[in-house]
């Protein structure tokens, strides 16, 4: 019986057609999904102008992450996360990690958390217990200086 040889030979049809749908892929993954990173807020706030995607660390007194995710209707959605909240603040510490969805309309730059009825998330139920919980501190140690103003009586410090 006569033994058939079979040849291999390189496929160069197949290792073009491969590399051509890896670059295809690379290119897809960059437009829709890769995010161009800021350093400081004037390259935030131009990007978030034309709501682009972005990714930005600012600094305040709390460390939040930016992400704007880009358009959605009218509006521009950023996410913010919380990566350090106040030192002197225990409160705040325990709120690290957690996150909301802003709605910011398109061509405003702002602050994201500056008007914070129009997120959503863990994060902004508990920076709204914050401001609460800080309004009634401050009620409860001022409550005499505010009865005696209402009164119209002068106060001595």
């Amino acid at each position: 019986m006569k033994e058939e040889v079979v040849k291999r030979s390189f496929n160069w049809k197949r290792l073009i057609i491969l590399v051509v749908f890896l670059i295809l892929i690379f290119g897809i993954w960059v437009v829709f999904f890769s995010y161009k990173e800021c350093t400081n807020w004037n390259c935030f706030n131009e990007r978030l102008e034309g709501c682009n995607k972005v990714k930005f660390i600012g600094e305040k007194d709390m460390i939040f992450e930016y992400t704007v995710h880009g358009s959605s209707g009218s509006d521009c959605e950023v996410e913010m996360e919380l990566l350090q909240g106040e030192l002197d603040n225990q409160d705040s510490i325990k709120l690290e990690g957690q996150k909301m969805t802003c709605m910011l309309p398109k061509g405003v730059v702002m602050i994201p958390e500056s008007d914070i009825g129009n997120c959503h998330g863990s994060l902004k139920e508990g920076l709204q217990d914050l401001i609460i919980k800080k309004l009634y501190t401050y009620l409860v140690q001022n409550i005499g200086k505010i009865n005696l103003e209402v009164l119209d009586v002068p106060i001595l410090d």
